[in-house]
């Protein structure tokens, strides 16, 4: 981690400072509620810290090696380990320039209250994250202290009046010196949550999305956005998704939204999802097993040849199996001049959320509007036609697609035939022909304008585009 080094020098000193005494509850929910989600390089960086604190003087300063030297890691596991505690709220950093070194004042704050930490949504779901629905269950219960029922009691409870003579004439007289305590003693606030800050989900689109369904706008304002914000984070769903949560939760008559309905929606949607993946990978890896990356790509291209497709369809459908389609639509658009517009990005978010039909199969939708049909842009209506045929007649791979795109294509030459007409055929035969070889029959092939080669080079563009070094890479 090259950005620990820049902002951090084992000679740059620090102190220790906390906001609260630190009790014996407040270890319990540091050691089994935090610590499954911060690691114990934080818990042991935080308990260093506290124990530095309570040795030291408050004016004492010392070196980062110190510390590093005590916990027995090096800068980049430590400035990890640091992130994670301020990202829960366990600790605030602040630094300055101090005789050209940095110095570092670590303000240590309380855990939250058990029963706090459990009513937050984002502390919640990672707990449930690494240690499962039952584990958290059962330390809810165990932190979770009712009281013994006592309705067969009567209560004999004195108040304060009762024990105690007050004068409140006395309380006037001595206010000055009360201000003065006051001012001395800082009033703990209310426990605060954990700010959550992202700038990937589109709140305008979103909203826009939900406009018609005239919920409580105060509600996804002050009680839902958090939320929404934090299951984007943690399960990469999008806008569209969430809509079809939101509105799947609603309830008509207060027009507002069922909070533990939409939670309990898309944590059940998000884990099946993620077993029906486990399970189709599991399936994989037992036939691909001792198969190097390269072994498979051969394997699969073989299988494709055998199976009849040609050298250009199988560079195709490796494009469409490798490619998010956004990314896909936008590499066609820029081969043939043109830009993703606002439309068509909505129309295919619209499409991976209603129609579920894999990435690939999109793609083969996204090359049959623009590629062989020759479209400018593609259209919402024709693409979200054929995308319900497909998904109910199963089309879950791009070979399959493909077939089906041929299929297509065939019953568009049928009229063309059939007809007799003079006008149509000249008309027919001024037309710049730009369908792929592989979208058209044996008889049709030679009218083809798009040659094999001019196929291979936008398959080696996609390969190209697929293939790029991610993020960080060189």
């Amino acid at each position: 981690m090259s950005e620990a080094w820049e902002h951090l020098k084992p000679k740059d000193k620090f102190s220790v400072i906390k906001t609260q005494y630190i009790s014996e509850m407040d270890y319990m929910v540091l050691n089994m509620l935090y610590q499954p989600i911060v690691g114990t390089d934080a818990i042991g960086l935080l308990n260093t810290l506290l124990i530095m604190e309570k040795i030291s003087s408050k004016k004492e300063t010392q070196m980062h090696s110190v510390l590093l030297n005590q916990l027995n890691i090096g800068i980049p596991s430590f400035y990890a380990a640091r992130e994670k505690l301020e990202a829960v709220g366990l600790l605030k950093s602040f630094v300055k320039k101090l005789d050209q070194e940095n110095h570092f004042i670590y303000e240590i704050q309380q855990p939250l209250e058990p029963s706090v930490f459990l009513h937050d949504d984002i502390l919640s779901l990672l707990l449930i994250e690494k240690l499962g629905f039952k584990e958290v269950e059962s330390l809810s219960e165990y932190f979770n202290f009712k009281r013994r029922d006592m309705e067969d009691y009567l209560e004999v409870t004195k108040t304060f009046v009762d024990v105690f003579n007050f004068n409140s004439t006395h309380l006037a007289s001595h206010e000055n010196e009360l201000e003065e305590i006051k001012q001395n003693v800082t009033l703990k606030k209310e426990n605060e949550k954990i700010p959550l800050v992202t700038k990937s989900f589109d709140w305008i689109f979103f909203n826009s999305l939900i406009e018609n369904l005239h919920i409580d706008e105060e509600q996804i304002e002050k009680e839902l956005k958090r939320t929404i914000e934090l299951f984007h984070q943690l399960y990469g769903i999008n806008e569209l998704e969430m809509f079809d949560y939101v509105k799947q939760s609603v309830d008509y008559v207060t027009n507002r939204v069922i909070e533990k309905d939409f939670k309990q929606l898309i944590y059940k949607g998000y884990h099946s999802r993620k077993k029906q993946e486990q399970s189709t990978a599991a399936i994989q890896n037992k036939s691909e097993l001792r198969l190097t990356e390269t072994e498979k790509d051969q394997l699969r291209k073989n299988t494709l040849r055998l199976t009849g497709f040609s050298d250009a369809e199988i560079e195709v459908i490796i494009a469409c199996d490798t490619t998010p389609p956004l990314i896909f639509l936008k590499a066609i658009k820029t081969q043939k001049g043109g830009f993703v517009s606002d439309n068509e990005r909505w129309t295919i978010e619209k499409l991976k959320t209603q129609s579920n039909l894999p990435d690939s199969v999109l793609n083969v939708l996204i090359h049959y509007t623009l590629v062989v049909q020759n479209k400018a842009s593609i259209n919402q209506n024709m693409m979200m036609t054929i995308a319900n045929d497909w998904a109910q007649k199963k089309i879950f791979s791009p070979e399959d697609a493909l077939t089906q795109v041929k299929e297509l294509q065939k019953e568009r030459e049928k009229p063309k035939n059939k007809t007799k007409n003079n006008t149509y055929s000249n008309r027919s035969n001024n037309r710049k022909e730009t369908l792929p070889e592989w979208a058209k029959d044996e008889s049709n092939r030679k009218e083809t304008r798009l040659s094999k080669e001019e196929e291979a080079f936008f398959a080696e563009q996609l390969n190209k585009l697929t293939n790029k070094p991610k993020e960080g890479e060189k």
